[in-house]
């Protein structure tokens, strides 16, 4: 028999306290009482020696040992007083349910999958623990999820295992045992149990994993025999702007042959089936080349008898295609072309300065060489030598036989320029404001200005002097300028566009040597940002459920479909000691009871029956004496008779008899 709450010593202080201020109060109740007598000549000694008599007994000693016996009752409750031994009491196991992609594998022939029998285990656990038991639900897959905390509530617990559902990552075991064997360290009860219910299969070596002494395995097999596709990427083709190539990853995961027949469309569009027989472990890749210039949704389906069949299927959703429009005009056509002609994802138009105010055309970026325009383009532009007073930045002076002396390689426009002492023979100097980019400048000031884009005007990007003159056009600055500004003022004709759909979890894009890390933005869906590394050129990031993620950069888009299930292709086999079957009831019954329940319905019944007994009595005298105080009269009135007078004092017939109020 043993305390839970309270030690020996402070249930013992407890008691004495609480018991002696009890027993107090009973013997100050019973020693003064109030009484109205005629006169306290013959009263005072009388008084004395009931007061002396009253201080040596308790009036109603069965009402305090009932007060004491309840108040004994309630403490060792509060105590919660255990009858057998601590080594059997109640402990704290931490149950891990396996519910990575794996668990939504239905066996041959049925429809019942691994996760359903994992509940049925998990279940048949949860009775053969003792009652008094508590139990952490985990959900493992990828990422470790506490369910519930520790808790005793068997009703809580077989609701949030039926809650329970498969996810899209693998089983990440190394951290799973380690949350397990923590979170048992941080409560306050003793030490259970770990229990791992789950197919046992991983995606990891786990042979460096440490094993918990108290691991207990119980495993539910998976039917293993799967194939899938392992991922769908599709990117731009290299000679066409509106032609595609995309490739088709397949796996087989099961320990024999299997054939697959691919099946894959793109906006309702089906393309030649592909039969393929993959080995035993073999993955292969299927390649297609179309050419569209509309978006749609690209789906790739495999035809396969497995129990795994969410990996059966992959959708990318493809952009609208078609070149980058630029309308050029201008009255030397050709000496402009060889600028504009190295991008083939470009249709470049020429018109001569006249023909801006008559021609209708539809471009996304317009180039004005050297002429003044009534009206500014309402799409992102790109102006050499502005006429001044006309120009779209206002020009603060002009030069002769100016000096490049800085090209601002400090920023992206700027990158690469690194020619000295480049001569002009005349250049515009412009006026610069805050949010614009100064890419060259003289000594009077800049020469090449960019300015943002705002809500109410498009990009535009002012060159203050004419790179083709003879005496610049075969200066090597000229070709890197003009890419320079055409990145920046129409990023998506040169920006490298790839889609690719792959399995949810930790996901690793393969960098360019040309892209910075600073300069890379990740977000999902929604344009959250998305928490990355950059290590070896390859930039990583985990996505632990179906997600759509943007990886950007200056001259390259990547959007990833994390929708597959990664499948653990690795096996573990925990060690040979622990147990792997559920333990038998018998084997888990606890040895101490619990006893605070009827402890403290004891403790209540006694102070009810106190009452009952006594309390009602005190209750009619008390408000009897309060009757009789509020009907007395005041000592002295005339009105009030005589109660004792004894026969020796005579007094005279209409004389008032004083009366006294005595304690």
């Amino acid at each position: 028999m043993f305390f839970l709450n309270l030690s020996a010593g402070e249930f013992l202080a407890l008691l004495g306290a609480l018991g002696g201020l009890v027993t107090a109060l009973y013997f100050l109740d019973r020693t003064r009482r109030k009484k109205i007598v005629s006169t306290l000549r013959f009263w005072t000694p009388a008084h004395s020696a009931e007061q002396q008599q009253s201080r040596r007994r308790v009036n109603d000693p069965w009402s305090l040992l009932l007060q004491l016996a309840g108040l004994l009752l309630l403490l060792l409750a509060m105590a919660e007083l255990e009858w057998g031994t601590r080594e059997r009491l109640g402990r704290d196991h931490v149950l891990l349910v396996d519910s990575s992609a794996w668990s939504a594998d239905t066996a041959a022939g049925t429809r019942e999958t691994v996760l359903a029998r994992e509940k049925v285990v998990a279940g048949q656990y949860l009775a053969a623990i003792p009652s008094n038991d508590r139990v952490m639900l985990v959900r493992v897959d990828g990422l470790t999820t506490p369910v519930t905390p520790f808790t005793g509530n068997r009703g809580e617990l077989r609701s949030a295992l039926a809650a329970t559902a498969s996810s899209f990552s693998a089983l990440n075991l190394e951290q799973a045992l380690s949350f397990a064997t923590q979170a048992q360290t941080w409560s306050n009860g003793r030490k259970g149990e770990i229990v791992y219910v789950g197919a046992r299969l991983v995606e990891d070596d786990t042979s460096h994993v440490s094993r918990p002494g108290n691991l207990r395995v119980l495993t539910v097999d998976a039917n293993r025999e799967n194939a899938g596709i392992r991922s769908l990427s599709v990117k731009r083709g290299e000679r066409e702007s509106n032609s595609w190539q995309a490739t088709v990853a397949l796996k087989n995961y099961s320990s024999s042959v299997r054939p697959v027949r691919l099946l894959t469309q793109f906006a309702g569009t089906r393309f030649a089936p592909r039969a393929v027989m993959l080995k035993p472990g073999e993955q292969t890749a299927v390649e297609y080349d179309f050419v569209t210039h509309t978006g749609g949704e690209l789906i790739a389906h495999i035809e396969t008898e497995d129990g795994l069949a969410s990996d059966n299927r992959a959708t990318l959703q493809l952009p609208k295609g078609g070149p980058f429009r630029v309308a050029v005009f201008t009255d030397r056509p050709e000496t402009l072309r060889p600028l504009f002609t190295a991008n083939w994802r470009m249709n470049v138009e020429y018109f001569s300065p006249a023909a801006y105010s008559t021609t209708k055309f539809d471009a996304d970026l317009v180039v004005i060489d050297r002429f003044a325009l009534s009206t500014a383009p309402r799409v992102a532009s790109l102006w050499i030598l502005p006429v001044k007073g006309q120009s779209p930045l206002p020009v603060k002076t002009l030069v002769k036989e100016a000096v490049i002396t800085n090209w601002h390689g400090e920023t992206a426009l700027g990158g690469g320029l690194h020619a000295k002492e480049a001569r002009l023979p005349s250049a515009e100097v412009f006026e610069i404001f805050e949010g614009d980019t100064a890419v060259a400048s003289v000594a009077e000031g800049p020469v090449v200005v960019a300015r943002a884009a705002t809500a109410s005007r498009p990009k535009i990007a002012a060159v203050g002097f004419d790179p083709l003159s003879p005496a610049l056009k075969f200066e090597i600055t000229t070709p890197l300028l003009f890419a320079n500004l055409l990145h920046w003022l129409s990023p998506e004709a040169f920006r490298t566009f790839e889609l690719s759909a792959s399995s949810v979890g930790g996901a690793s894009v393969t960098l360019d040597p040309s892209e910075r890390a600073e300069r890379i933005r990740v977000t999902d869906a929604q344009g959250i940002s998305v928490p990355f590394t950059v290590r070896s050129r390859a930039l990583q990031f985990f996505a632990s459920r179906p997600a759509i993620v943007h990886v950007v950069s200056d001259d390259r888009e990547r959007i990833l479909s994390l929708t597959l299930p990664d499948v653990a292709e690795l096996q573990w086999t925990p060690p040979a000691e622990v147990g792997r079957e559920v333990p038998p009831a018998s084997a888990m019954l606890p040895a101490a009871v619990d006893l605070w329940k009827w402890l403290a319905t004891a403790g209540a019944l006694c102070l009810l029956a106190e009452w009952i007994l006594f309390g009602r009595q005190r209750s009619f005298r008390f408000g009897k004496n309060a009757a009789a105080g509020r009907g007395s009269v005041p000592p002295g009135s005339p009105e009030f008779p005589s109660r004792s007078t004894p026969q020796s004092h005579n007094p005279q017939p209409n004389t008032p008899q004083p009366k006294v109020m005595a304690s």
